[in-house]
C-alpha cells in the first residue's frame, strides 16, 4: 500500500504525465479538430482518416486516452498535495495553486466528457429543435429556435458593372449601372438605359421575373435605342456570352455583379418552449446568446441565399470550473509572492 502511495505522489510521475499531456496538446494542434469524416479523407486518404479516427486524433481533447491522462495527472497531484499537507497547509498560496490546477484538470475532464456542439442551418421562417454534429448525427435541444430574420450589412453596397468589350481591343470602358438611369458610355454612340435588375432571373408566364432575392442568376435588362427603335438587351452575370451585343458595332456588353464588402451579419431568433416564445434575441459573430447552458452564435451565411443563416450551438458545463481555477490560480500566486510584490 505504501509503494502505491509513494508512486501516486511521485514528482517523477507528475513530470512524466506533464510531458505526455504536452505531447497530447501538440497533437491537438497538429491535427485539425472536429471536422467531418470526408474532410479527413481528403487530407489523409481513407487509411489515414481511419487511423486518425481510431486514435481519436480528430477530437483529441475528448478522446478516452486524453481524459485518462487528465484523470491520472489529477490523482497524482491530489496525492502529492496529501503527502505534503503539513508543509502546504502553512503556505496558503501554494495550496490555492494546487487547488486551481486540480480544478483545471476537473474542468478538462468535464469538458471532454460532456461538451457538445454543432450547427443549426436555417432559413428565414424555419424552426429547429436540435442541431447537427460535425461528424454526423442529431442532438435535440431542450428548446426550439426559430429564425425570424437574417440580414447582412456592408461596408459598401454591391455594384452592378457593365463592361464594353471589343474582341480585338479588349475592355474599352466600364460604367456602373443603376436602375432607371442611362449607361454613360463615352465610347458607344448607341443610347442604353438600365430598365431592371433581376436577382434570380427566370421567365414566367407574363415574362421575365425574379424567383427570389438570391443572387443565383443575376441579370440586367437594358433598353437600346430611341423611340420605335428601342429593343431590350438582357445581360447575365453568370452567362456573359448570352446576348449583350451593342448593335452592329462589334462591341459586346458584359455584366458583372460585384458583391459588397461584408461588415456584419446577424440573425433575429425566437426561443420557444412548448410552442410559446420565451425569449427574443439578435445574435451576431461577437454577440452570442446564452440560454439554459447553451451558447448560440452566428457563424456563417450564403451570399447566394439571403434567407439562409448558419448558427453554431455549443454546450460546455466546464466553463465555471475553468473560470474558478484561473481565479484561484491568480489568488494563490498573489499570496505566494506577496512579499516580493510588496
Amino acid at each position: 500500500m505504501k509503494k502505491l502511495s509513494d508512486l501516486l505522489s511521485s514528482t517523477r510521475l507528475f513530470f512524466a504525465l506533464a510531458a505526455l499531456l504536452l505531447g497530447a496538446f501538440a497533437l491537438g494542434g497538429l491535427f485539425p479538430q472536429g471536422l467531418a469524416p470526408q474532410q479527413y479523407q481528403e487530407m489523409f486518404g481513407r487509411v489515414g482518416a481511419s487511423l486518425v479516427s481510431r486514435l481519436g486524433l480528430h477530437d483529441v481533447f475528448s478522446s478516452a486516452w486524453f481524459l485518462a491522462l487528465l484523470a491520472a495527472a489529477g490523482i497524482n497531484l491530489l496525492a502529492c498535495t496529501a503527502s505534503r499537507w503539513q508543509l502546504i497547509k502553512t503556505r496558503p498560496g501554494v495550496f490555492l495553486v494546487h487547488l486551481s490546477v486540480l480544478l483545471l484538470f476537473a474542468g478538462g475532464l468535464v469538458r471532454g466528457t460532456f461538451r457538445t456542439g454543432g450547427t443549426l442551418a436555417m432559413q428565414t421562417g424555419e424552426t429547429h429543435g436540435g442541431y447537427t454534429l460535425p461528424q454526423g448525427g442529431y442532438v435535440p435541444l431542450p428548446f426550439a429556435v426559430r429564425l425570424k430574420d437574417f440580414k447582412i450589412t456592408y461596408w459598401e453596397p454591391e455594384k452592378h458593372l457593365v463592361h464594353a468589350l471589343n474582341d480585338e481591343a479588349g475592355v474599352m470602358e466600364t460604367v456602373e449601372a443603376e436602375e432607371g438611369k442611362p449607361l454613360a458610355f463615352k465610347t458607344l454612340a448607341q443610347e442604353l438605359k438600365v430598365l431592371k435588375f433581376y436577382p434570380n432571373f427566370s421567365i414566367g408566364r407574363s415574362g421575365p421575373v425574379s424567383l427570389d432575392d438570391s443572387r443565383s442568376n443575376p441579370a440586367l435588362t437594358l433598353a437600346a435605342g430611341k423611340g420605335k427603335q428601342v429593343r431590350p438587351i438582357y445581360l447575365f452575370a453568370r452567362f456573359p456570352d448570352y446576348h449583350g451585343t451593342a448593335g452592329n458595332t462589334g462591341v459586346r456588353l458584359i455584366y458583372e455583379l460585384r458583391g459588397g464588402r461584408v461588415k456584419q451579419f446577424e440573425s433575429s431568433i425566437d426561443i420557444l418552449e412548448n410552442g410559446s416564445v420565451v425569449k427574443e434575441a439578435s445574435i451576431s459573430v461577437n454577440s452570442p446568446l446564452y440560454y439554459k447552458g447553451h451558447r448560440l452564435y452566428q457563424s456563417g451565411f450564403d451570399e447566394g441565399n439571403p434567407r439562409f443563416s448558419s448558427i453554431q450551438v455549443a454546450r460546455d458545463p466546464s466553463v465555471p470550473l475553468i473560470y474558478a481555477a484561473f481565479a484561484l490560480l491568480m489568488a494563490g500566486l498573489t499570496l505566494a509572492f506577496k512579499k516580493e510584490l510588496l
